[in-house]
Formats: structure tokens, sequence, C-alpha cells
């Protein structure tokens, strides 16, 4: 299917300009464009280009809840990780959480062996040790006096227990620079000269990207016929490569080699920016005047994580689903059939009427007693049966390297630029560097793009 159908229309307002242009914008620089452009105007579906139907964002309630509880109007997208048929790769891209109907179901069941609580409490004890092993965790050592870059700290944190967890390796032979190989592959499928141009040419983008995701899979292939020649074992390739259901169907090597690529891309910046982010709200703030939080208690850390999950999502758009037919979506006008649409957590987390002050950082928003958001108001992992599978995983990564961090005694930021935005693929989060000392100074104010979303009390 043609990505974006300019022919569509929808008789609503949103941003001007040129449908194709906008469309582009809104997948390479999502978070600028969702604010700027889409936030202004409150209707359900907003459309990307006024009149335009062929991409829109849902905004809302009623809207979310009714794209997330319906996956027969709503599918998970074709056309923007299309691959050619036929070959042993071309399934890379098809994974639980691009899957539609029986087969999303099929594969969510033989999934949750590697996400079973069993499974989490071996996961847990690697994401402490992985800890231990960080610049965080020895303050008094002479090896951790200088500076050092939050934002890459926490992304060495987050690949060291996939790597670990999920292909149950330590980085040797080079499987550091295979994973962040295979991280890149989707974010590069949404480079204009690979999106628009598909020609499997020795010299196109599109050509060169598809021997990557050959590479790519021929790696993960050779990982996989290891994993099935050997004994169980308790990291998530293994448990995959053995999983069998009630009725002795099991996953393929191409569906096997798919969801890993979907773990990575899914799981190992998504979680080392909200990990970054949750930080930095921590030990900053752009309000000279403000309280440092303190998180001190598991109550307290859980309020300030979720807190910056609400104001600095790092996942501020979702991925795209198709409109397989057309629909109103919470009394909007017809949504037409081929549309590709959105959902935004970086706007449904921004809604006054459900966060008084939404462009402050409260954490006691969350603590008991306090207004709870209603289901589909807070979506940072989705929810339903589209729920991301890997949120516990996520989840428990991130609190389990946190209250580590506290026990230590949390870092200080040396600079006070933070840049908030698109870094790869959906992911948003730091854009530049964030150097911190484990002895530097507990509180800073702050500057940068990061107080266009994040507003003095």
């Amino acid at each position: 299917m043609e990505l974006f159908d300019t022919a569509l229309r929808i008789d609503a307002p949103g941003p001007s300009g040129l449908p194709i242009v906008n469309n582009l914008k809104l997948l390479r620089d999502s978070a600028r464009f969702l604010l700027g452009k889409v936030g202004p105007f409150e209707q359900p579906v907003v459309p990307v280009t006024a009149g335009n139907g062929s991409v829109v964002v849902v905004r809302g309630r009623e809207g979310v809840k009714q794209v997330f509880t319906d996956n027969v109007a709503f599918h998970r997208a074709d056309g923007l990780f299309d691959l050619p048929p036929g070959r042993p790769w071309s399934g890379m891209f098809d994974a639980v959480i691009t899957a539609n109907g029986a087969e999303h179901t099929r594969r969510r069941k033989l999934l949750m062996p590697a996400v079973h609580r069993t499974a989490m409490t071996h996961y847990e004890a690697v994401f402490a040790d992985t800890f231990e092993r960080s610049r965080f965790a020895a303050p008094g050592s002479a090896a951790h006096a200088d500076p050092f870059d939050l934002k890459q700290e926490c992304l060495r944190i987050s690949k060291a227990n996939l790597m670990r967890c999920l292909l149950g390796l330590d980085d040797a032979d080079g499987l550091s620079a295979f994973a962040d190989q295979i991280v890149t592959l989707g974010a590069d499928a949404a480079d204009p000269r690979v999106l628009l141009f598909k020609r499997d040419l020795p010299w196109s983008p599109y050509g060169r990207w598809l021997r990557r995701v050959a590479g790519a899979y021929d790696r993960l292939a050779d990982l996989i016929a290891q994993r099935r020649a050997t004994d169980p074992r308790p990291d998530a390739l293994s448990i995959l490569c053995h999983a069998v259901d009630e009725d002795g169907d099991r996953l393929t090597t191409e569906e096997i080699a798919g969801e890993l690529h979907g773990f990575f891309a899914a799981g190992f910046e998504t979680t080392a920016m909200t990990m970054s982010l949750a930080l930095i709200t921590l030990l900053g703030s752009p309000d000279p005047d403000a309280t440092p939080p303190d998180p001190a208690g598991a109550e307290d850390l859980e309020a300030a994580l979720k807190e910056s999950q609400r104001l600095l999502p790092a996942v501020p758009i979702t991925l795209p689903r198709r409109v397989t037919t057309t629909v109103e979506i919470a009394g909007s006008p017809p949504v037409p059939k081929g549309a590709l649409l959105f959902m935004a957590p970086l706007l449904e987390h921004r809604n006054p009427a459900v966060y008084p002050s939404p462009q402050v950082f409260r954490p006691h928003r969350w603590q008991p007693g306090e207004p709870a958001p209603k289901q589909y108001e807070f979506i940072p992992f989705g929810l339903g049966p589209r729920r991301c599978l890997g949120a516990e995983f996520a989840d428990r990564q991130v609190r389990t390297t946190l209250s580590l961090m506290l026990e230590r005694g949390l870092p200080g930021l040396v600079a006070s630029r933070v840049d908030y935005g698109m870094v790869n693929g959906v992911t948003a989060g730091p854009q530049r560097p964030v150097p911190v000392r484990v002895h530097g100074p507990k509180w800073t104010v702050l500057t940068g793009s990061v107080t266009e979303v994040w507003k003095p009390a």
C-alpha cells in the first residue's frame, strides 16, 4: 500500500502547508511538530494538514480509547516497514507490535514466557549487576571523578541489559555494535530517501538499507540456531526458541528474528531515554525557586518517575495505524479509509482538564489521595491488548537502576543546557550530551529547549 494517499480528504481544521511536507515533518521531528502545529487544535481528530486525510492525529480520551480497543478498524500500519516478499528476512519488521487480529493473539501468547514473573526475577538480578558495572555505582572511585554523559551512560546500561537478558550475552565479538545496527534499522526506514524511493538497486539508499536488514537477519538467525541446539537458559532468546503452546505451535526462526528486532527497536533507546529524562527531572528544573523533589522512598520515586513520563515522554507519538474503513472517531468528521493514524502521549499528557498546570513537574499529583487520571489518559506504554509487551521489563529496569542510584547518591549536573527532542525514530530524549559528576551540585537551573515543554510553577 502507498504510505501517504494525499488524495484523501477530511472535513476538519489542521495546520496549513503541503500534505507530503507536513507528513514527513511529523515523522522526522514528531515532538516539535506535535507541540507547535498539532497542539493548538483540540478536536478529536486533527489532520496533519488542514482538510487532508492522509495522516491524522487522534486527541482526547474517547478517541484514544476507541483506537486502542478497535483492532478491526485500526490496523498496525502497512507501508512504513514493508519489505520485499519471499526473502528469509522479509519478516524482520513483523512482530507482535505490528501484527493484527489472530496473528497478534498467537504471537502474544507465544511471547508470554519471556516476560513471565520467573523470567523477570532473573532480569531484575541482571539489572542490579549491570548497575554495579556502571559509572553511577562507585562515587568514591577516582575513575568516576571526571564528568561523564548521563545520556550515554543510560544507553550503555540499557544496551547491556538487553544484551544480557534478551540474548544471554555480554558484549563480545562485536555484538554491541551489532545491537546498535539493529536499533537503527527502524529509524532509517523513515528516512525520506528510503521511505519514498523504494528501488532495490545496489547504489540506492533503499537498496543499501535492505542489505543491512539482510545482514542483521543472518546474524540473528545464527544466534537462534545456536540457542535451539542448546539446553534452555534464562535469557529471552532461549525461552523463545524453546516455547511451545498447548497445540504444539512454536515461533519460526523468521518470527523470532522479527521479535528480537522488535524488542531491540522498542526497548533499547526508549528505556534509556526514560531513565535519562527521569534523572534530569530529579537533578534540575527551569524554576530557580523550585524545591528539589525528595524521592527517598519507593512511593516518592514512583511518583517522580510517572511525572517524568508524563511531562517528558520518551515516546511522544505512537506507532502508526492504518484506517481500514471510513470511521467516525469520538464524533469526528469521517476519517477516510487508508488514512495513517497516530496518537500522541506528548499531547494527551498535557491536557489541563486532566493534569492541572500540565507544563509543571509536580510529582505529588501521583501521590495517594490525589485525583488520578482515568484509563486512556496516561499512555506511556499503551493499554489493553496493545499494551507494550515489554512494559514491565522496561519499568523494572528503570526502577531498579534509579533505586540503586538513590541508595548510592544521585550525581549532579555539570552543565545546565538540556535539549528535549527526537533522537531516533519515535524516541525522544536529550539531544545533546548531559554531563554529570557523581559529586557534582545536587540542583541545577536548566536552560535549552527543555524549557519549551517544562515551565516554572
